[in-house]
């Protein structure tokens, strides 16, 4: 038998009997029926009150965030093409800046720190899956993002990251581990570049 063969046999011997049921499992959401139905609310709610005010209208739209369980500091500006999943899993600090087409994807816990900025089109992802089980349940971990934290212009910031105070997530890179405080991140993965230095 060839070592391709071979291989592929070994590959297929992984793949237990109840891998499909498994996977059928999968298309069953763990949520209970109360948060489907929080849920069904918010995205009406997002999609009309939310998405349709006008553009300047942040103090409306974080008003109807807090509507729905979510903690949000004092003067901060939300677009309105933000995407929030669960409001209440979210915690957003004082003069905060959520800009166009950003992502909460709030199935875990996420917290923005005072004066924290999220560019346009960045996601922050509170939520994966199990890949050691077959059936990849969902796991929640927290992502926070410090006081004066700034995540750029389509970053990512996955799911159980610290963005330690001060620190910039640069234009598309990929944050899958803790940021250092007063650092510069960038690449995919994000790796350190400098150190964040003020001007005054």
């Amino acid at each position: 038998m060839s070592d391709a063969a071979t291989s592929e046999s070994k590959s297929a011997s992984v793949v237990s009997p109840g891998s499909e049921n498994a996977a059928r499992r999968r298309l069953t959401s763990s949520a209970s029926t109360s948060t489907k139905i929080k849920r069904l609310l918010w995205a009406g709610v997002e999609a009309t009150l939310f998405r349709l005010s006008f553009h300047t209208m942040s103090r409306w739209r974080s008003f109807l965030l807090r509507c729905f369980g979510a903690r949000v500091g004092r003067h901060c500006i939300i677009r309105r093409t933000v995407r929030v999943y669960y409001p209440w899993n979210v915690s957003i600090g004082d003069l905060c800046i959520l800009g166009d087409h950003a992502t909460l994807y709030s199935l875990g816990k996420i917290t923005l720190g005072n004066r924290a900025m999220v560019s346009q089109e960045a996601y922050l992802c509170a939520g994966t899956h199990d890949y050691t089980d077959i059936a990849l349940p969902l796991v929640t971990l927290p992502v926070t993002l410090g006081a004066d934290t700034w995540v750029c212009a389509r970053a990512f910031v996955g799911p159980g990251v610290t963005i330690g105070e001060g620190a910039v997530v640069a234009a598309c890179a990929v944050a899958v581990k803790n940021v250092t405080p007063w650092t510069i991140v960038g690449g995919n993965p994000a790796k350190f570049i400098k150190t964040r230095t003020l001007s005054s």
